[in-house]
């Protein structure tokens, strides 16, 4: 404080003490701000009176001003001793007498007190050595379920029932903040729009969402408008930070408004050229259903990977065979389709590539295998070398029941009837390499008959091979 401040200070304290209106503890007047000083500031609130006030009342909780010079405000008497008059303009928060919370309690007014503890059915308010009580209905508009978040804390109050001179006080929070609730949704209701930008202070986390308190109107972030990725978790947020989202809906009939954060940023499918087939990248497994898993590849972005791709060359019957949910695993791109929002991916397993290293001599060549599954249509079988094929219906030696002739697991000889590498197309026989070995037994018995009984006996195997072939074709 300058010398002059100090001069004007004490002048006015002077002042202050001589002769002044008549007021009384609990009178509610305006006045106009005077001084402003370190400790104590003075209001005008007559032509000959002046008032006291503390100048931390005129602060925020960061030590600064709210008012200047020549603001104008309104107070309530405290007390007016010694011709000095002592007001507030938070009762509490200052010196109180029973009167004076009478008057706060016949007029309405808010009050000033600290939750010092916890009782039976509310908590214990100190408003200036008044112990008073407030029910856990009271302290909150939810019902203070949780207890410690209001122990030791300064906060407003309506004394709702005053009994026995003072000494019967029951305060509540929840009037207040119902009041400021209805005229802050008033004030939405003239401002607020769809598609409107806000910041709010995160009230609460759930599993379904996070609720935002837009200065005691709440709204809720569902799940699904946290982040662009499905695995998003509300419990990513901490409560009592601020965040900006996008206003989706306002219903004021049932006083609930949706609001979205990843709206707030662009669609990340507008940027899937940037991927390309046989690209190989990393991702999240976020899904798992009995066809295959869902990998994110970014939030929003997803590809999948169906059971036959999880694997170079073994049959994975289960996805969890191959994949966890949860873990970061090794792709590659096989297909986009930008149209229908689809990425197919295989799994990059170490595994050696068996078609890598196939050549066109496989056409044709008898192989051993094992019944993988059976369809109505064929069979799939894995070869000795981790190929996967297939022999449709017509080649197989039983045509019906496959089921049951053709179990997973059983081992079966074929004959690699078509082949195609480029295209991962492999057609197997089980007939062709029945054919085949046949032909095989009959041409090393012909070669190894003797000159003298060759003729005689190889007709007559000749006639037995073909009578053979004939049963299987028409089978």
């Amino acid at each position: 404080m300058t010398d002059l401040e100090k001069e004007d200070f004490e002048k006015l304290l002077e002042e202050s003490l001589k002769s002044r209106d008549d007021f009384t503890s609990g009178d509610r007047i305006e006045g106009t701000l005077v001084l402003i000083g370190k400790e104590s500031s003075f209001l005008s609130i007559s032509g000959k009176s002046e008032a006291i006030i503390d100048t931390i009342e005129l602060k925020d909780k960061e030590d600064n001003l709210l008012f200047q010079k020549g603001d104008k405000i309104t107070a309530y008497v405290v007390s007016t001793k010694r011709g000095e008059i002592k007001v507030t303009m938070k009762l509490g928060s200052g010196g109180v007498n029973p009167e004076l919370l009478l008057l706060a309690y016949q007029n309405a007014m808010d009050i000033e007190g600290t939750v010092t503890g916890e009782i039976k059915g509310g908590f214990s308010v100190n408003v200036s050595g008044f112990r008073c009580f407030c029910p856990y209905s009271q302290i909150d508009i939810k019902g203070g379920e949780d207890k410690e978040k209001y122990l030791n804390k300064n906060f407003q109050f309506r004394i709702i029932e005053y009994k026995e001179n003072g000494r019967n006080i029951i305060l509540s929070r929840r009037v207040l903040l119902e009041e400021n609730q209805k005229s802050r949704e008033n004030e939405l209701k003239e401002s607020l729009k769809t598609g409107n930008i806000v910041e709010g202070k995160i009230a609460s986390i759930h599993e379904f969402g996070v609720f935002v308190d837009l200065g005691g109107i709440e709204a809720l972030i569902p799940r699904s408008e946290l982040s662009w990725s499905r695995s998003a978790e509300s419990k990513e947020f901490t409560e009592g930070k601020n965040v900006r989202a996008k206003v989706l809906t306002i219903d004021w009939n049932t006083n609930r408004i949706t609001l979205s954060v990843k709206q707030l940023s662009e669609e990340p499918w507008i940027s899937v050229n940037k991927y390309k087939e046989g690209e190989t990248l990393n991702g999240k497994v976020v899904n798992i259903i009995p066809q295959g898993a869902f990998i994110e590849l970014e939030a929003g972005i997803e590809g999948f990977i169906h059971l036959s791709r999880m694997s170079q060359t073994k049959q994975i019957r289960k996805p969890e065979e191959a994949v966890t949910r949860g873990e970061t695993v090794n792709v590659r791109i096989i297909s986009i389709d930008k149209e229908n929002r689809k990425i197919g991916l295989e799994l990059m397993t170490g595994e050696a590539d068996p078609w890598a290293a196939t050549t066109d001599d496989i056409r044709n060549s008898a192989q051993t295998g094992i019944v993988e599954n059976a369809k109505t249509n064929g069979i799939s079988i894995r070869l000795g070398n981790g190929m996967l094929g297939f022999a449709p219906k017509g080649e197989l030696q039983h045509k019906n029941d496959l089921s049951k002739h053709y179990p997973a697991g059983k081992e079966i000889k074929v004959s690699v009837k078509d082949f195609e590498l480029q295209n991962r197309k492999l057609i197997l026989s089980e007939t062709g390499a029945i054919k085949k070995e046949e032909e095989t037994e009959y041409k090393d018995f012909m070669n190894s008959s003797d000159s003298n009984t060759g003729s005689s006996l190889g007709n007559l195997f000749k006639d037995k091979f073909d009578n053979i072939k004939k049963q299987v074709n028409t089978k």
